[in-house]
């Protein structure tokens, strides 16, 4: 278990690092290939710049919402895909009373579109209104949901330039049309807040592959880990040439976790067992103790992670 959990940390590094948002977020509409020729993405009407479809035919600003926000809430936080999960992002409100550009307004809008499919996103966006309103108040909320309207226009737009992944001609053409419109729609500093850290991630891929570097490699690839036996430096040589020195960093970092829980996991084994071999102490003396030790060296999830490994009631 701790294996597959560090394998999807390190994937989540590498997916960043490595420029994966772009291709995994949609593309525009036309060919779309792999080195291969088999299709990618699928092409033609309803298919969006960020892989949502288009084709409802009741957008955000004109649309009629059939179902009131209590009814889609049921649908989609009671009985549906997010039941038991909690609200990604942030609405971008400063001191109370000002809406500021930020990234988390973005991410607060994906968590809901993420409902498509069970409900319209002329029902969604009624639900976004409502929980803005009642979490921001009216006057913030009527921004608020003018964001979303041009959010939605980036992404339901028709691209005019063509996505063709074998043939890397066509990369910056799409790019900077994206920017572009982004710009356009939302104005600058609303575009910067919600796409900067993905093209500058993706610029700095593209570099990376025009400098002749290799590219990364799937983030299914086995990661060179920093084991014991291995010569550290020829590990960190080996990341940097395959990943570059920013993702060779948040490499050391969770390696760097990794070890702090290995370490105390280690003493914790051995505080239980040196508690177990306490015979004064009732089988019950002997949970509360090991009970008291966790609470004071682990925090939140931790704590849940080594009860369950250490078996503690």
């Amino acid at each position: 278990m701790q294996n597959r959990l560090k394998w999807a940390v390190v994937a989540g590094a590498l997916a960043l690092a490595a420029g994966v948002w772009w291709w995994q977020s949609g593309m525009p509409h036309g060919e779309s290939t792999t080195a291969s020729g088999a299709a990618d993405a699928p092409s033609g009407p309803g298919w969006s710049v960020m892989g949502g479809s288009g084709d409802r035919g009741d957008t955000p600003a004109t649309g009629v919402a059939q179902l009131t926000p209590d009814q889609v809430r049921q649908r989609l936080l009671v009985r549906g895909s997010l039941q038991g999960t909690e609200p990604s992002g942030d609405w971008c409100v400063r001191d109370g009373k000002t809406l500021a550009p930020c990234k988390g307004l973005r991410d607060r809008f994906e968590y809901y579109i993420l409902g498509i499919g069970e409900v319209s996103i002329a029902d969604i966006r009624g639900l976004i209104e409502d929980e803005a309103r009642r979490e921001v108040g009216e006057r913030i909320t009527v921004s608020i949901m003018d964001i979303f309207d041009k959010y939605w226009r980036i992404r339901t737009y028709d691209w005019k330039n063509n996505f063709i992944q074998s043939d890397r001609s066509t990369w910056m053409p799409v790019f900077e049309e994206q920017r572009s419109v982004r710009r356009q729609i939302l104005g600058q500093p609303w575009a910067d807040a919600f796409f900067q850290d993905d093209e500058k991630h993706f610029q700095d891929y593209y570099a990376q592959l025009e400098s002749g570097q290799p590219p990364p490699p799937h983030p299914g690839e086995p990661v060179p880990q920093m084991d014991p036996g291995k010569d550290p430096a020829a590990v960190r040589a080996e990341r940097v040439a395959r990943y570059g020195e920013d993702a060779a960093k948040r490499l050391d970092e969770v390696d760097a976790k990794w070890a702090d829980w290995d370490r105390r996991l280690v003493a914790a084994r051995g505080e239980w067992e040196r508690i177990q071999g306490q015979a004064n102490l009732s089988e019950t003396q002997k949970q509360d103790e090991m009970q008291r030790y966790v609470e004071a060296n682990f925090q939140d999830k931790d704590r849940l992670r080594v009860r369950a490994l250490l078996k503690l009631r």
